[in-house]
């Protein structure tokens, strides 16, 4: 058996990720935010932070699929960048601006609202390996925030929820339980995996910490919604 037999016999890079840190990952599901938000009882006032602090995320994610394109040779790989980027500020921006007309919010109240520790310190993050890391990096960064989510709403409505009438959140879960979001990360796991086909195992360890520090950004923007964080005084 060739090493490149052995090599497609085993699991994908971006399964690899994954696997190494299942227990952690499996746990998203069980983070009080969440419970809350699939079943309908979170209260409004963590779901408008949420949605107030996600949106300040979304402009800082956008720039990141402008990095990424200039990261690649590939015209269709630049194309699917671009429309990334378009797609997350007319797409997902539009749902939160809708939450925020329902909690009678205006979007430049939304764009006043300041970013909690936690939104600055992730999207920091996001910021920094999409500047200076390589496109396997940017695309590993960014990947458990489009899988997770993903993960989140096909969990609900897998279950056929909501389960109460006038489901405060359906929309929020009807959006990320969606084929089209889905794809965007069967997408995004399908270019890191074939970018990073002949990696060191240094340079696959450097994945494995990128990916597993925005999973735990993942986790701690639950919470940071879950408990209003705020900066000290």
């Amino acid at each position: 058996m060739s090493l490149e037999q052995a090599t497609h016999q085993q699991p994908r890079l971006s399964e690899r990720l994954r696997e190494g840190i299942l227990p952690f990952w499996d746990r998203h599901l069980e983070h009080p935010f969440v419970v809350a938000l699939g079943d309908g009882t979170l209260p409004q006032a963590n779901f408008e932070f949420y949605i107030r602090q996600d949106a300040l995320f979304l402009d800082e994610l956008t720039k990141t699929f402008g990095y990424a394109a200039t990261k690649s040779s590939d015209r269709d790989e630049m194309e699917q960048f671009g429309r990334l980027l378009l797609n997350t500020i007319q797409v997902e921006l539009s749902l939160h601006q809708q939450y925020g007309k329902r909690f009678g919010l205006t979007p430049a109240e939304m764009a006043a609202t300041r970013m909690a520790p936690t939104n600055y310190a992730y999207t920091r993050h996001l910021l920094f390996i999409a500047a200076t890391g390589t496109l396997p990096e940017l695309l590993t960064a960014i990947l458990p925030c489009a899988w997770i989510y993903a993960n989140v709403g096909n969990h609900f409505t897998s279950q056929n929820l909501p389960l109460v009438p006038n489901h405060p959140y359906a929309d929020w879960l009807a959006t990320y339980a969606s084929p089209d979001f889905d794809a965007v990360g069967i997408w995004l796991r399908e270019r890191l995996d074939a970018h990073a086909l002949h990696i060191s195992s240094n340079e696959e360890a450097r994945l494995h910490d990128i990916f597993l520090t925005s999973t735990r950004y993942e986790w701690l923007f639950w919470e940071m919604a879950w408990k209003q964080e705020a900066w000290p005084d």
